[in-house]
Formats: structure tokens, sequence, C-alpha cells
């Protein structure tokens, strides 16, 4: 790693522009519409289709967003 670089980045515990929670304990609901794209990504903001996926890598956003 270049030395350099990380002495002009704030150390971890001086950050104080983000919020760092625990994840919820209580169950979540999530419901899909007939609004919601058939594919997950298309128009998802959570996608980056400038990155090259894997089949494996695509599939698993498919159930997460899909619930299959």
């Amino acid at each position: 790693m270049d030395e350099n670089k990380n002495q002009n980045m704030p150390k971890f515990d001086d950050l104080d522009d983000r919020v760092i929670a625990e994840g919820s304990q209580q169950p979540a609901f999530s419901m899909k519409t007939s609004l919601d794209p058939e594919d997950p990504t298309k128009d998802n903001p959570y996608f980056d289709n400038t990155k090259q996926h894997s089949k494996e890598e695509i599939e698993k956003f498919k159930k997460f967003f899909q619930g299959r």
C-alpha cells in the first residue's frame, strides 16, 4: 500500500458525516407491485450497468429483488 496516500485520509473514528447503525432485529416486509419492472436490473439504482457482472452475480441480484 502507498503510505503517502493513507496519511491524507482521515482516521475512521474522526469521521462524523455518516451513521453506522446495527441491523434491525425486527422482520421487514416488501411488496412487488404492477409498477415494478419485470427485470430488476432495469432502472435500479443498486445495479451498476457500467460494470461487467458474472451470471452468478446477476442471478443473486435478481433473486434478492424478485424474492425468488
